[in-house]
């Protein structure tokens, strides 16, 4: 009994040393500080990217949800929206000029590229502003809550046809050496509906 009490208390400082060591080795959570106009800037300059996810889209009268690939070279874009099983749903590309969508075999152009994905497919998607929102990027003359790390956390832009619209960020990841929201929740005030943008992944191209 002696001997077993006597091991324990040689052993007992060793332990509590591995416990202190253990603890000085757990790194602290990292906080973030940035600044709102050097991260704005960072934004900006990307314009060549890519995401993938997940959109549910929400109306009075409907509730969808689909997988989704937008992929952004300057102007450019191109929207491939899949069913659950991988089905495809549209195929969407365009610049700021015309816009061109396929779906079930079907071909539909429109010069106004957020009509025509409604009017094909009844989802409010503000195709042409969403390279610029998706990221959390802001215009000068839009109304803007900033979190206390330094990125949007609440937009609502001041814009033709763009008034209707709050967006909220969440889920900000550090993707080349950037911080981009992964969760986005668009709200449309004019018909109550809502897209909700779920981002897996961001590839940020040269």
């Amino acid at each position: 009994m002696l001997a077993s009490y006597l091991c324990i208390k040689q052993t007992l400082p060793a332990f509590i040393l591995i416990l202190l060591l253990t603890s000085c080795a757990t790194p602290s959570k990292q906080t973030v500080s940035l600044n709102s106009s050097s991260h704005q800037l960072s934004l900006k300059q990307q314009e060549h990217w890519s995401i993938k996810g997940k959109l549910g889209f929400k109306s009075p009268d409907k509730k969808q949800s689909a997988n989704f690939r937008w992929q952004q070279t300057q102007q450019q874009y191109q929207l491939n929206l899949t069913s659950i099983i991988g089905t495809s749903l549209l195929k969407m590309q365009g610049n700021e000029e015309v816009a061109t969508l396929v779906a079930d075999d079907e071909t539909y152009q429109d010069s106004d590229p957020s009509h025509l994905i409604w009017r094909v497919t009844g989802w409010q998607i503000p195709v042409e502003k969403m390279r610029f929102w998706i990221k959390g990027q802001h215009q000068n003359n839009d109304k803007v809550i900033t979190s206390e790390q330094g990125w949007v956390s609440q937009l609502q832009p001041i814009c033709n046809n763009c008034k209707n619209w709050l967006i909220n960020y969440d889920n900000y990841k550090l993707i080349d050496n950037i911080w981009l929201p992964h969760k986005v929740v668009l709200r449309n005030k004019s018909n109550n509906s809502q897209l909700l943008v779920r981002i897996n992944a961001w590839d940020l191209h040269e």
